[in-house]
């Protein structure tokens, strides 16, 4: 099997794949879906007469007069849910209510009745701010920056820059393409969804490390790296166990969905995906990255 046969393919494929998942993200539905962890809102916590359902909640709510909202079931044995509110309404209720410490109130008094619930069934209530959500933002940021350069360090110090290069590289693939996947699929960013993306790091640098150390294996000296039939064979020695490991994760994940835990499905699903572009990357990226520099780096000392 020659893979690295077609890693132009592997790059043009990543590229036009990460493109389309932006334009459709910005263009077709006009950014990111929002949420109340980055964008700020209101979040109450209530628990439903048995027999109620999301869908009963969500027609409750838009008689109420509110348009723009989540319903989320966190406790099913409670019928607990989370309803969710954006910014805007948030800032609509604190005119009404005045004071900020009683926006929660006015929305209890304009939602309840339609609910159908006395006051007592609200048992938690959270007002997020903008600027609370930018410095959580800006703090997830930070930690998939750090955790970018501490792992180009340690596959620097273990192996040798062309081997940190294409993991980075391959990293980054995996998060570009990733966070399209979430635009796309219209999943509201989260904190759980911020965990997948930094679980998908992790499990992706693995993948790769166990191919770079294959290679590491097979080759007399740096000059090897450009021999194509090495990398091929480094690559298919460590495909089998890279695929089995794949598939039993995902089987995990997927009993997560199929158990319908609301609260971890938007988790699951991007670590789904996050598994299979990183795998993905692991071998057709990774590799091919590592390729292409050692080819400049012998094509330039030729010159030097």
């Amino acid at each position: 099997m020659k893979i690295m046969k077609y890693k132009k393919f592997y790059i043009a494929f990543s590229l036009i794949l990460a493109i389309s998942f932006y334009l459709i993200t910005f263009i077709y539905y006009g950014g990111f879906e929002k949420s109340i962890t980055f964008n700020g809102g209101i979040r109450i916590t209530v628990v439903m007469p048995e027999g109620k359902t999301k869908k009963d909640i969500e027609e409750s709510v838009k008689k109420a007069g509110f348009s723009k909202f989540t319903v989320r079931l966190v406790d099913i044995k409670e019928n607990k849910y989370d309803i969710e509110f954006g910014p805007e309404v948030r800032d609509q209720l604190k005119e009404r209510a005045k004071e900020e410490r009683t926006i929660a109130e006015e929305l209890e008094k304009e939602l309840l009745p339609f609910l159908n619930i006395p006051r007592e069934n609200v048992i938690s209530r959270d007002i997020i701010s903008a600027s609370y959500g930018f410095n959580l933002f800006e703090t997830a940021m930070m930690a998939l920056l750090w955790t970018l350069i501490l792992i180009t360090v340690y596959v620097s110090f273990r192996f040798d820059f062309s081997f940190a290069l294409g993991a980075t590289t391959a990293l980054l693939h995996d998060l570009i393409i990733t966070i399209g996947f979430i635009g796309v699929a219209r999943i509201e960013p989260s904190i759980p969804v911020v965990a997948a993306v930094l679980t998908l790091i992790g499990y992706s640098i693995n993948d790769t490390i166990v191919i770079f150390d294959r290679i590491r294996n097979k080759i007399r000296d740096k000059n090897d790296l450009t021999n194509q039939s090495i990398l091929d064979s480094a690559i298919i020695e460590t495909f089998s166990r890279t695929i089995i490991t794949s598939f039993l994760t995902m089987l995990s994940l997927v009993a997560i969905i199929i158990s319908k835990a609301e609260s971890l499905i938007d988790f699951s699903w991007v670590l789904i995906f996050g598994i299979i572009i990183g795998t993905y990357s692991s071998i057709a990226i990774a590799t091919p990255v590592m390729y292409y520099y050692e080819k400049f780096r012998i094509r330039r000392s030729a010159t030097t």
